[in-house]
């Protein structure tokens, strides 16, 4: 697959790295040559230096050949004329960076495509929608939904005094098995865990499940769900102000902003929310603002590290539940480190958003999540296929490669050892980074 990204910034550097892989093509444009020096160093692409409204520019990404074309500059207008241009070259699907809500809306989709771009994606309304899926799921730091939401994904740390918490893996392979632990994050490092793993306290725990067995899988990693209510939100730029109109009636919110006019523009367009003047790290604002009543805290601010130390004040006054916007990728460890309740990030929110968007229209049919170094892919099982000869346990599964589930005639399942897989079903395999290439030998 060949695929051209218009943008070396934060967003257009990320995107290169996660959708980068075997058998792709992947050529990133920027103006900036110290940026793509760095690209053209890390990643397997092609760097391109030039303007990317510029016909000669785009002609070397030979677009005739494209068969994704995203243009994630700093401004939208720009990036709608560049998907214009590039459609218009032969590029087969576009995409652009939008920093408004009404190109998403739907009923302005047509005019859009008519302007030479198929798809519109807002990053800060991604990062709106997983704030409110972060508070939707108390007990969980991610939370991923398969098959139509019959199956889930969800990231969350092990608890102390949890029934598994010290046990060895294999122990618990002896009862039913409702759940299935597909990666862990210890020591910044992600694993994929066999039969031999101990959990540990403090783990963070990547674990599949059925939506029907989720409070079961709550009660053994020592997880207790409790209803978000009120909320907290230090910051009142526009990712506040989304998360506040896409928010259930159910929440009620109190805003921290440091800036009068912003907070006084926020009692206008958001009038379902309190709004108090003040800076968030300061105890007395914080206890003025209701720190004491509040479900979750969820930080905003300008900062990654604002909004960790936020986070941290929050949980030392008793907050039960933190969110954390983390920009910056290294701060994701601190952020890790210092027990942030969930944290959402911009450009993994955007990966994921670009994945589906491709496996929707056919472009795509494996690579379909990022996770922190690893990633799920969904892999057909075709025909004549060796992996149907015989039980998953006795398949030569390489170390960096687990099952995590499969769907088979519109029916979500977990792996088992005794599992014998069949042509036709299709299976969610969680890979290392590198390890994509063998998951598909084994498939071939």
């Amino acid at each position: 697959m060949r695929i051209t990204i218009v943008g070396a910034g934060l967003v257009g550097t990320h995107l290169a790295k996660y959708l980068s892989g075997e058998q792709m093509d992947i050529f990133i444009i920027d103006k900036d040559p110290s940026k793509l020096a760095i690209l053209d160093s890390e990643y397997n692409l092609m760097a391109i230096e030039g303007d990317g409204t510029a016909f000669s520019t785009l002609r070397k990404a030979e677009l005739e050949r494209c068969e994704l074309f995203i243009a994630v500059t700093d401004v939208a207008e720009r990036n709608i004329v560049i998907c214009g241009i590039a459609k218009s070259m032969g590029a087969k699907m576009t995409v652009a960076r939008v920093d408004r809500q009404d190109y998403i809306e739907p009923r302005n989709q047509k005019v859009l495509n008519t302007m030479g771009v198929d798809k519109a994606i807002f990053p800060e309304y991604l990062l709106a929608q997983g704030i409110i899926e972060s508070l939707k799921h108390s007990w969980t730091r991610n939370w991923y939904e398969f098959n139509n939401g019959a199956m889930i994904m969800v990231g969350l740390r092990l608890a102390a005094d949890a029934p598994i918490a010290g046990k060895c893996l294999r122990e618990l392979s002896s009862g039913e098995r409702f759940f299935h632990i597909v990666a862990i994050r210890r020591n910044f490092q992600t694993l994929i865990p066999n039969g031999n793993c101990v959990l540990q306290p403090d783990d963070i725990l990547y674990v599949t499940t059925t939506t029907a067995r989720q409070q079961e899988l709550a009660t053994i990693t020592g997880k207790k769900p409790f209803d978000i209510k009120r909320v907290l939100i230090a910051g009142g730029d526009k990712i506040v102000e989304m998360t506040l109109n896409i928010a259930p009636k159910s929440f009620r919110f109190t805003v921290i902003e440091s800036d009068i006019s912003r907070a006084q523009e926020l009692i206008q367009k958001c009038p379902n929310c309190d709004v108090i003047v003040g800076e968030a790290s300061e105890f007395d604002v914080m206890e003025e603002a209701g720190i004491g009543k509040a479900d979750a805290f969820v930080a905003l601010t300008d900062t990654s590290e604002g909004n960790i130390l936020a986070c941290l004040t929050a949980h030392d006054m008793g907050i039960r539940k933190t969110v954390a916007h983390v920009e910056r990728q290294h701060f994701l460890n601190m952020a890790e480190a210092f027990r942030i309740g969930a944290v959402v990030n911009k450009q993994m929110l955007m990966a994921n958003a670009m994945f589906q968007l491709m496996i929707d229209s056919g472009s795509l049919s494996s690579k379909c999540l990022a996770l922190p170094d690893a990633e799920m892919v969904r892999l057909e099982i075709r025909h004549g296929s060796k992996i149907t000869a015989t039980p998953v346990k006795d398949l030569k599964i390489p170390d960096e490669v687990t099952f995590a589930g499969m769907i088979r005639n519109g029916q979500s399942e977990l792996v088992t050892g005794q599992t014998l897989l069949q042509a036709g079903d299709h299976l969610l395999v969680v890979c290392l980074q590198g390890g994509l290439q063998k998951a598909k030998k084994l498939f071939n």
